[in-house]
């Protein structure tokens, strides 16, 4: 592999290059998510709860165009930072098929930021995955927000190898 890529994203546009190169993560899994709340207890024992949180994922992936023959290394990691991170949410219920994704999306999307009245412009993260209907004994795709967010980058990490 000659350079590795990295991509920042503050738009769906610029999101959206980045999620193309990366087939939109298909047939990956998140290896490792770190969800980090913003919120400090000062010297004086006061808090401040902002509600604001720094997400990391490690994309365990190799299904995307570059790389060798036609697939990257087996051990391929892409480290993923979002940051202004809102309105999490994570469900790794067992129903979902390994927890294998289907497709990441990013689109636009509109919060409201603790304390503030008027909503704010920003991203939210989909995932698809398969949902396994034990009572009907078939899978069923579904899409959820994972979280929203104002900026990221993600960065294609050297191969182990």
């Amino acid at each position: 592999m000659s350079q590795l890529a990295s991509f920042a994203v503050s738009s769906e546009e610029a999101a959206n290059r980045a999620l193309d190169y990366f087939n939109g993560f298909h047939d990956g899994f998140m290896q490792r998510v770190v969800i980090e709340s913003q919120d400090r207890i000062g010297e004086d024992l006061s808090q401040t709860c902002t509600g604001i949180f720094r997400v990391e994922i490690d994309f365990a992936h190799y299904n995307y165009p570059r790389g060798a023959e036609p697939f990257h290394p087996h051990d391929q990691i892409v480290h993923a930072q979002f940051r202004n991170v809102q309105d999490v949410f994570a469900d790794f219920s067992s129903g979902f098929l390994g927890n294998t994704i289907i497709g990441l999306s990013v689109g636009p999307a509109r919060r409201h930021s603790a304390g503030r009245q008027a909503a704010e412009q920003c991203l939210e993260l989909r995932l698809s995955r398969h949902y396994y209907l034990e009572e009907h004994r078939r899978y069923e795709l579904r899409e959820c927000r994972l979280f929203t967010f104002t900026d990221a980058t993600f960065l294609e990490q050297p191969s182990a190898e």
